[in-house]
């Protein structure tokens, strides 16, 4: 097949249920071989995972769909909003923090 189409209707999330948090991981059921594709949902005040990439030379790209979020770097923090996006080398150690609101992300990742 020249496609492939998936919902989050049909999704599920990742993440625990008590994470106040989604995490649609959809590189399977897209059947990506390179390109990841997750959306990324948080309740007011949720924090994701700190992490890097290192173990898969895997850049990303996060976009903000609704809301706003701070991506901290060690001793750095970036403040992504609305319709704001920033790409991350696959070494660097980062963790999104939601603010106060509901925010809806994209992250797209691949191989450098």
């Amino acid at each position: 097949m020249a496609y492939q189409k998936q919902s989050l209707v049909d999704a599920e999330s990742m993440l625990p249920d008590d994470a106040r948090a989604e995490m649609f991981a959809l590189k399977d059921a897209l059947d990506t071989s390179e390109v990841a594709f997750t959306v990324y949902a948080m309740e007011p005040g949720s924090v994701g995972m700190e992490h890097d990439h290192t173990h898969d030379d895997q850049e990303e790209v996060y976009y903000v769909v609704t809301g706003g979020v701070d991506v901290d770097f060690g001793t750095e923090t970036v403040p992504l909003e609305e319709r704001e996006a920033i790409r991350i080398d696959p070494e660097e150690e980062r963790q999104i923090r939601n603010r106060d609101h509901y925010s809806e992300l994209v992250l797209v990742g691949a191989p450098r």
